[in-house]
């Protein structure tokens, strides 16, 4: 079965027609819009199949993707069958529900279907009402695994924590990641309220590990975590990690080794495994990806603190091997072009941090799109300061879309205020953007396409029609 196949078609429209929060600003998060009691009910009516095998659950602002991939993947490579849930999705659906490291295949999507679709109907004629579509993803991507007969899985929080679809499974570990602004409107506008949504997701007595470096939201998460007495690991006091910068000479791109990655405890933590304190090669690049990395390893002792059959090689293969679509990723050369998901103004910086360490470039151009319900000016303000050339676009596949006139406009104002030397241009569209950067290509070009996760996606589409 193919993408074109009717009954995939069907299952996929059937899905996209709930609501769906991913594609609009205005929903508040509250009890009302997110019913923690219609997801219970939903999976009782599947039977529970969140209570299959064990779950990893990890929420946070920045990097739980890349850290959701470094543990499902140790986790498979261990000898575990390992699912992973994920969102958003970048070009098909099927990303979401990762099973041994590999997407599941449309016909197994459809094959999991009418299970879902008559609990779903049962669901909707209850008090609980019609369950949305993250609601019906993360149904569906417990009974995958469960289908699958996977024996742990690795769960990302879609939005927050505490409302979030994803919180009503009894996990063995929790993890939070690092915490800054981002979907202020639904968790709030101080760190300390966001934190606290995050921290929705601890459980009494569930290890906790987190990567928040901010006070306010460290105390938030020491205060959840000690009113549910859980243990708590926390990045900088119990253990750190570093990377190794490189600089890619652009002309020769395919000679860049990856970095190498350090971790180091302290007590209370169990002593770290050698590979990690010797050095481990590190596939991702970027120095905030130490902080990932060292929470991936952090779970790693967690687990075997718990007596999970984990091997220091699956460690150091999942570090060395697993790039995440869209964090920095590396989609074509001449001109040397990255594509990354960065999404709020604390993404943008590290990606900008990234690109400034990690490649030797003549001339830098960003292709630029995002969502209305972020930080614009702000993020245009860092980009404006970094590049020698900035296209300003739009994405197509999702309402949320800042329009392209409104772009350039923040754009211009940037530069005026900035007082900086740089050439300002504006697209319809990302491919239309990237046909025109690439048409002037000159030695030691780096091209970035960055801004959302909907631009990452239409992206990764355009530059395999263009290079094709």
């Amino acid at each position: 079965m193919d993408r074109t196949d009717s009954e995939y078609i069907d299952t996929v429209r059937y899905l996209m027609d709930r609501i769906n929060f991913e594609k609009s600003v205005e929903v508040p998060y509250n009890q009302q819009s997110y019913r923690l009691a219609r997801m219970t009910h939903l999976l009782d009516l599947l039977e529970g199949p969140q209570n299959s095998a064990p779950i990893v659950h990890i929420a946070g602002t920045k990097g739980k993707g890349s850290v959701a991939w470094l543990v499902a993947e140790t986790l498979r490579r261990s000898g575990l069958r390992t699912g992973l849930y994920t969102s958003p999705h970048l070009e098909h659906l099927e990303e979401r529900f990762v099973i041994q490291g590999v997407p599941i295949s449309p016909a197994q999507l459809v094959q999991a279907m009418p299970r879902l679709r008559e609990a779903a109907d049962r669901c909707a004629q209850s008090e609980h009402g019609t369950p949305t579509f993250f609601e019906m993803t993360t149904a569906l991507a417990w009974l995958l695994f469960q289908q699958a007969g996977t024996q742990a899985n690795v769960i990302e929080v879609g939005l927050g924590g505490r409302l979030d679809s994803t919180n009503v499974c009894q996990p063995a570990l929790c993890i939070i990641t690092s915490i800054s602004y981002d979907h202020q409107q639904q968790l709030g506008n101080t760190l300390d309220l966001i934190a606290g949504e995050k921290a929705g997701i601890i459980k009494p007595g569930v290890p906790v590990i987190h990567g928040a470096k901010a006070p306010e939201a460290r105390d938030v998460i020491r205060s959840v975590a000690r009113a549910h007495g859980c243990s708590l690991w926390e990045l900088g006091r119990d253990f750190e990690g570093h990377v190794s910068s490189q600089c890619m000479d652009l002309r020769k791109p395919t000679e860049m080794t990856p970095s190498l990655f350090t971790f180091h405890t302290h007590p209370p933590v169990p002593p770290c495994p050698p590979s990690a304190s010797q050095g481990m090669a590190l596939r991702m690049l970027g120095s905030h990806q130490a902080d990932n990395a060292a929470l991936a390893v952090a779970a790693w002792l967690q687990l075997k603190s718990q007596g999970w059959d984990l091997t220091e090689s699956a460690l150091a293969d999942a570090f060395a091997q697993t790039q995440v679509p869209a964090r920095i990723e590396s989609v074509a050369s001449h001109p040397f072009t990255i594509i990354d998901s960065a999404h709020n103004e604390a993404s943008i910086t590290a990606l900008l941090e990234t690109l400034e360490k990690s490649f030797d470039a003549g001339r830098r151009t960003i292709i630029f799109a995002c969502s209305k319900d972020k930080k614009v000016a702000e993020m245009i303000r860092l980009l404006v300061g970094f590049a020698d050339r900035l296209i300003v676009t739009q994405y197509q596949c999702n309402p949320r879309f800042v329009a392209v006139e409104r772009l350039e406009q923040i754009a211009r104002e940037e530069k005026s205020r900035l007082l900086r030397r740089i050439d300002l241009f504006s697209a319809p569209d990302v491919t239309t953007a990237i046909e025109f950067a690439r048409r002037d290509q000159q030695p030691r070009d780096l091209l970035c396409i960055t801004g959302s996760f909907f631009i990452a996606s239409e992206a990764k589409v355009a530059m395999r029609q263009i290079i094709s």
